[in-house]
C-alpha cells in the first residue's frame, strides 16, 4: 500500500508507525501483553490463534547471563565467560582453549578446539535460557567476534529461544544492538549513558570502582595484552580468573544500579521494547499519537516534516567572578515540562491555538483547552510522586527520563510533530522566568551571582529568613505575576536546593568575562567541582591531582605560591611520573586520519602493529620527542609540557583573580639567579 501510495502521489499518514507498535500504542499497552484464547503447545511455546490481547502488569523474575571472551593477538579465542544470575542462584563457567581436557575445577574447563567452545557456549545458553545476555561492549565486540568465529567454523549463531539466530547490526547514533527471539542483549556503556549515568568515562574498571568500589583483576599492568598473553601461556587459572571476574563485575553493576528494573519501567512507562528505549521520538509517539487520534487528528510522516530553523538555547547568567561565600542554589523543579504544563505547549495545542488562545512572554500561540501533552506530564508528575513515596527509584528515574525528553523531542529533526516554535516556545518563556526571579531577589536585596537554565545562585547573609521560605516568596510572586499577565495557573515550583560555603568562578581562559558552566564550590570542607578539569576524562590526572590540593588551600586561605612552587619541584624530580598519562579515544583507525593528525593520534600510529592489535583508545605521555605510548615504556618526559599546558591553566584560574600570575612566580624565581 505505501508503494503503491507513494507511486500515485497519494498523500500518506503516519504510514512509518509498524503494525504493530500502532496495535499496541492504540490499546495503551506498555511492555506487558496478556494473552487469552484458544491455544495449541510445541515445545515450549503456547500458539494462540486470534487470543484477545489485552495490557496487564505483572511482577517479573529474570535471569542474566554476562559474557566475556578473552583473545589472542593471532586473533584466537582463548576463553568464554559466563555468569548466570536468577534471584539467589548463581552459576558460573570458563571454556578455555588448551590441549588437556581435564577440568581445572567447577569453574574452569579446558577444550581442544575454538567449534568446541562454541558448541559449548551455545549448550549451556541453552541450558541456562536467560531473559537477559549482558556484557560490557558484548555486541560490538564480544558477539560480533563470536559471531565470525561461527561463521569460520560452520556453525549457527543460535543463541535465541528456540535455537533462533542472533541479528547484529549498527546503526547510525546508536551503535551496534542485536536481536535474537526471546532474550534481551544489553551493552554496559550505551545502557548507562541512556539512563544518565555519570562517570569520568565508561570503561569497565573505572565505572566498577566508581560504583563497587573495586575494579578489574588486570587494571594497573602496563600492557594488558601482554599479560593476557603470559596467563594464557603460563598460567590458565589465573586467566580464568580474570575473565570470570569481568562476567561478575558487570552482573554486579547492574544489580547496584538496579539497571533491570529501571529498563522494564522505562519500557512500562514509554511503551518501548528495551533495544529502542534511547529513541525518544518513538517514545512521543507511543504515548502522543493515541490522544490525538481520539480528538479526531493523524500526524505526518516524519519525512514530510519541514525543517526549520533551531530553537534558542537556556538562558546561562554570566557569573560574577572571583570567590564568594555564603551562596544559596535556587533550582525550578522540571522547569521545562513545568513550563510545557503551564502554558499549555504541545503541536496539537499549537494548531488550534484559536481555540481559548494563550500567548507565552514572546508571543507564541497554543490553546488553553484544546492540549494533549499537559495532561500526560500531568499524571507521569503525579506517578513520579507516588514512585517516590513508595521509595521505587527505578520508577521515578524512568519517569523523569520519559518526561524531561519531551521538550528535546518536539525540538528534534527527527520528529513527526517538530515545528520551531515548539522549543523556542519552551526555552524563551524559561528565560522569562529566569529574569522575573532576578528582579524578585534584587527586589528583595540580595545578589544572584550565577543562573544556568534552571537554576540560580545567590548570596545572602547568614542573619536572612530560612531560604527555603524565599522558595515559597519566589512560587507565590511568579504564580500572581503568571495569573495577571497570562491569566493561567503556574505549574512552576522553586526548590531551595543547597547552600555553598564558598564558591569561585573564574574569568574565561581568553580573558572575556566570567566562565560559564564552571565553577569550584565547597560545602562543610567537601569540594564541588562542576565543568572543570578535575571531572574531564581528557586531562590527566595530574592536573586533577593539583586542581584539588590547589582549592583546597585556596578555600582555607593559605598561601598558594610555597605550594605552587614545591609541586612542580615534585613534579620535575619525578615524584607524579605515574599521573602524566593522557588517555584519548580514537573514532576511527590511526591511518584513516589524514588531513590533521591529532597529538593522540600520532601516539597511536607508533602501535600500529599486530601485537597490539586494533586500537580504539590510546595512553601516551608527552616526551621531548612527542607523545609517546605508554605501552613503549616513555622515557625523557617534557616536564615543561605538563607545567605550561596542565598546571599553568589551572593556577591561573585562581592567580588572575588576585591580580598574580603563574609566570610571576616561576619566572620570579628564574630572574632571581641573573
Amino acid at each position: 500500500i505505501k508503494e503503491y501510495c507513494e507511486q500515485n502521489s497519494i498523500r500518506t499518514y503516519e504510514i512509518d508507525i509498524l503494525p504493530t507498535e500502532r496495535f499496541l500504542m492504540e490499546r495503551f499497552i506498555n511492555s506487558q501483553v496478556e494473552f487469552t484464547g484458544e491455544f495449541s503447545q510445541k515445545d515450549n511455546l503456547r500458539i494462540f490463534v486470534n487470543p484477545q490481547v489485552r495490557k496487564c502488569n505483572a511482577h517479573i523474575s529474570f535471569s542474566s547471563l554476562s559474557v566475556d571472551i578473552e583473545t589472542g593477538q593471532n586473533g584466537s579465542l582463548y576463553s568464554i565467560g559466563l555468569y548466570f544470575s536468577k534471584d539467589s542462584i548463581v552459576k558460573s563457567k570458563v571454556l578455555m582453549l588448551a590441549d588437556s581436557t581435564n577440568p581445572i575445577d567447577e569453574t574452569l574447563h579446558f577444550y581442544g578446539s575454538e567449534k568446541e567452545i562454541l558448541v559449548e557456549f551455545l549448550k549451556l545458553v541453552y541450558k541456562w535460557d536467560p531473559n537477559f545476555i549482558i556484557g560490557w561492549h558484548v555486541i560490538g565486540f564480544d558477539l560480533n567476534f563470536l559471531q565470525n568465529k561461527f561463521i569460520k567454523h560452520h556453525l549457527d549463531f543460535n543463541l535465541g529461544q528456540e535455537h533462533k539466530r542472533v541479528n547484529i547490526e549498527e546503526r547510525k547514533g546508536i551503535g551496534h544492538i542485536a536481536n535474537t527471539p526471546g532474550r534481551v542483549i544489553l551493552d554496559g556503556p550505551p545502557i548507562l549513558r541512556s539512563a544518565f549515568f555519570r562517570f569520568p568515562n565508561f570503561k569497565l574498571d573505572t565505572v566498577a570502582h566508581e560504583v563497587l568500589g573495586h575494579g578489574k583483576d588486570i587494571s594497573n599492568t602496563d600492557n594488558k595484552v601482554a599479560e593476557i598473553e603470559r596467563r594464557f601461556r603460563d598460567d590458565k587459572l589465573a586467566l580464568a580468573k580474570y575473565n570470570i571476574l569481568d562476567c561478575k563485575l558487570v552482573t554486579d553493576i547492574f544489580n547496584k544500579l538496579d539497571i533491570f528494573n529501571l529498563l522494564i519501567s522505562r519500557s512500562k512507562i514509554s511503551g518501548l521494547l528495551f533495544d529502542r528505549l534511547p529513541v525518544s521520538t518513538a517514545a512521543f509517539d507511543h504515548v502522543f499519537l493515541p490522544k490525538l487520534h481520539r480528538k479526531g487528528y493523524v500526524a505526518p510522516n516524519r519525512i514530510d516534516i519541514q525543517r526549520e530553523e533551531a530553537s534558542t538555547g537556556g538562558m546561562v547568567i554570566e557569573p560574577t567572578q572571583g570567590r564568594h561565600k555564603n551562596v544559596a542554589v535556587f533550582d525550578f523543579k522540571s522547569l521545562y515540562p513545568s513550563i510545557i504544563m503551564t502554558f499549555k505547549i504541545d503541536p496539537y495545542s499549537r494548531v488550534m491555538s484559536e481555540w481559548d488562545t494563550i500567548y507565552t512572554p514572546n508571543k507564541y500561540e497554543f490553546s488553553n483547552t484544546e492540549n494533549i501533552l499537559p495532561s500526560i506530564i500531568q499524571e507521569l508528575m503525579h506517578q513520579r510522586e507516588l514512585a517516590k513515596h513508595n521509595n521505587n527509584a527505578s520508577l521515578s528515574q524512568a519517569v523523569k527520563i520519559l518526561m524531561n525528553s519531551f521538550y528535546g523531542v518536539m525540538g528534534s529533526s527527527r520528529c513527526r510533530f517538530y515545528h520551531a516554535d515548539l522549543p523556542s516556545a519552551v526555552t524563551t518563556t524559561g528565560h522569562w522566568i529566569l529574569k522575573q526571579t532576578v528582579e524578585f531577589f534584587e527586589n528583595n536585596g540580595l545578589e544572584v551571582i550565577y543562573g544556568d537554565t534552571d537554576s540560580l545562585f545567590v548570596k545572602f547573609d547568614q542573619n536572612e529568613k530560612s531560604l527555603e521560605h524565599y522558595a515559597k516568596e519566589v512560587n507565590l510572586y511568579l504564580t500572581k505575576l503568571i495569573e495577571a499577565e497570562f491569566s493561567i495557573v503556574s505549574k512552576l515550583e522553586c526548590e531551595f536546593e543547597k547552600i555553598y560555603d564558598q564558591i569561585f568562578f573564574s574569568q574565561t581562559r581568553s580573558g572575556e568575562g566570567g566562565a560559564k558552566k564552571r565553577y569550584i564550590g565547597q560545602t562543610q570542607g567537601e569540594l564541588d567541582f562542576v565543568g572543570v578539569e578535575f571531572i574531564r576524562s581528557d586531562w590527566t590526572q595530574l592536573a586533577k591531582d593539583f586542581q584539588k590540593q590547589l582549592f583546597e588551600r585556596f578555600f582555607n586561605d593559605e598561601t598558594l605560591e610555597h605550594f605552587i612552587k614545591e609541586y612542580i619541584n615534585s613534579l620535575k624530580a619525578g615524584l607524579f611520573d605515574d599521573l602524566l598519562v593522557y588517555t584519548k579515544r580514537l573514532s576511527k583507525p590511526p591511518n584513516e586520519y589524514v588531513k590533521n593528525i591529532p597529538v593522540h593520534v600520532k601516539a597511536a600510529l607508533k602501535m600500529q602493529t599486530p601485537k597490539f592489535g586494533r586500537i580504539k583508545e590510546v595512553k601516551y605521555i608527552m616526551t621531548k620527542q612527542g607523545p609517546e605510548p605508554i605501552e613503549l615504556n616513555p622515557q625523557s618526559i617534557d616536564y615543561e609540557h605538563y607545567i605550561e599546558k596542565q598546571l599553568k591553566p589551572i593556577a591561573n584560574d585562581i592567580l588572575h583573580s588576585q591580580n598574580q600570575s603563574f609566570d610571576g612566580f616561576i619566572l620570579g624565581d628564574q630572574l632571581s639567579f641573573l
